[in-house]
């Protein structure tokens, strides 16, 4: 029987290992972020606010700081070794003067007027009775016409395309990772996270204010989406 799952124990365990263990879990998680960070660049000014809902040990908002020297960046995390292992990055880097990290949630962010935001494999540990809210959320934060760049678990769990990609995600992971802590993750995701379908995931989009929503990225049972705050 396996315990209820916690993901801010989850994440302050897995805290000092995540930056050596995500590749090896997400495949293509580097072009994720990459193509990610090149959207945000041919999409806003050069002196953009972004919000990064997820912020993790810091590698993205690094990114986005050290590459576009007029950005700020506010990042958010519930787990509390995430947060001081992004803090001590971002002052070895000296980009503190402009980017503020909040342990949290999105409640806990009091700025708006965000001309972009990212959740990057985030929305899939929120339970589905509160996906919709969260979204709303971060629409709230935007400006009129910002952006969000999106990406999760993304699948019909009784269809054919999940059971054969998460087949080959399971062999992926394998190539790297004991069979036991495949075994555990796949568990994880069959039992613990509200998985959407890419139908679902455009209707929660468009519930929460967000349109034009493209995929841009997509790997076996992971997707990536962009949409803008609908300009009312």
């Amino acid at each position: 029987m396996q315990d209820k799952f916690d993901p801010v124990k989850r994440f302050n365990e897995r805290a000092s290992v995540y930056d050596e263990d995500i590749c090896k879990i997400i495949p293509g998680y580097d072009a994720l972020h990459s193509n990610t960070l090149h959207l945000l660049e041919t999409s806003l000014g050069e002196d953009a606010f972004l919000l990064v809902a997820g912020v993790g040990t810091g590698n993205e908002t690094i990114a986005a700081a050290l590459r576009n020297p007029g950005w700020r960046v506010t990042g958010f995390d519930v787990a509390e070794n995430m947060i001081k292992t992004a803090t001590a990055k971002i002052e070895k880097h000296g980009i503190s003067s402009k980017v503020e990290l909040i342990q949290g949630v999105l409640d806990d962010v009091l700025q708006e007027s965000f001309d972009a935001a990212t959740a990057l494999l985030v929305m899939h540990f929120i339970p589905y009775a509160d996906k919709l809210s969260f979204l709303k959320g971060i629409n709230l934060r935007l400006k009129p016409g910002g952006m969000l760049v999106s990406a999760d678990f993304t699948c019909d769990r009784d269809s054919y395309e999940f059971e054969t990609f998460e087949r080959a995600w399971e062999e992926y992971m394998l190539a790297t990772t004991d069979k036991k802590d495949v075994d555990e993750r796949l568990w994880h995701t069959r039992n613990d996270l509200d998985i959407l379908s890419h139908k679902e995931t455009l209707d929660h989009l468009r519930r929460a204010g967000f349109t034009n929503t493209r995929l841009f990225w997509k790997s076996l049972i992971f997707s990536a989406y962009i949409s803008e705050k609908e300009d009312l």
